[in-house]
């Protein structure tokens, strides 16, 4: 498919940034299968693909900004854990007896091979990279001190705990693990750490958010266009 369109309809997929654990982004397979007859059981496994190389990304990065931030290692190796567990899942047959995600899980297998799931996890880690950057702007806007490591590392174990809550976005989880984070590793008063906090989310997923419903807009558009022309 053209790359143009690959960019919107990923783009498009962020409206589901809010679901549980970002499972919302199979949309990106309706539109996939509505503007190109690509059937959903081919292209679903690439969002279960992007789950697990966005753990794993997330663990990597916390772990090599929390070596060298103070107080952070016992987080970003718990971190570390975690995205290991969620690999794990996706490559074993535990959870096989889920028709639906076995499906998924033999469909992914290739997506899921070691090559490919490294360097699609090194993406990822440097794109959660850029969102943790947002969030220091956020902490500096307001004038706290919190280092970037710190931050980085706050934004991380936030977003894994409110992706593993598996409520929609997150929304609770991630907010008091932030505030709280915020409070232990950078000493930043509660109420500070709550205003951030609000700023962060503003500013990394309700604005994944608006730009997903923008490019759906536009998504649109291009497929009446497609079948007019």
């Amino acid at each position: 498919m053209p790359r143009g369109r690959s960019f919107t309809i990923f783009l498009a997929g962020l409206t589901g940034t809010i679901s549980p654990a970002k499972l919302g982004e199979v949309l990106k397979s309706g539109l996939l299968r509505r503007s190109y007859a690509v059937p959903v059981a081919r292209s679903a496994p690439i969002v279960l693909a992007e789950r697990v190389t966005d753990a794993l990304g997330i663990a990597l990065l916390t772990v090599v900004v929390g070596l060298g931030a103070a107080g952070s290692l016992p987080l970003a190796l718990v971190t570390l854990g975690l995205g290991v567990v969620v690999a794990l899942l996706a490559r074993t047959r535990l959870l096989d007896r889920f028709s639906r995600v076995a499906q998924a899980r033999a469909a992914s297998a290739e997506l899921l091979g070691l090559r490919l799931l490294a360097g699609m996890s090194l993406v990822a880690a440097v794109s959660w990279f850029c969102e943790c950057l947002s969030a220091w702007v956020c902490v500096q806007g307001l004038g706290l001190g919190v280092s970037l490591g710190d931050t980085t590392v706050v934004f991380c174990v936030s977003t894994l705990a409110g992706a593993l809550s598996f409520i929609p976005g997150g929304l609770g989880v991630a907010e008091a693990s932030m505030i709280g984070l915020f409070h232990r590793l950078g000493g930043v008063s509660k109420p500070d750490a709550a205003a951030v906090t609000v700023l962060i989310r503003l500013a990394t997923l309700w604005f994944a958010v608006l730009v997903g419903l923008a490019a759906l807009a536009v998504e649109d558009r291009l497929d009446r266009r497609q079948e007019t022309s």
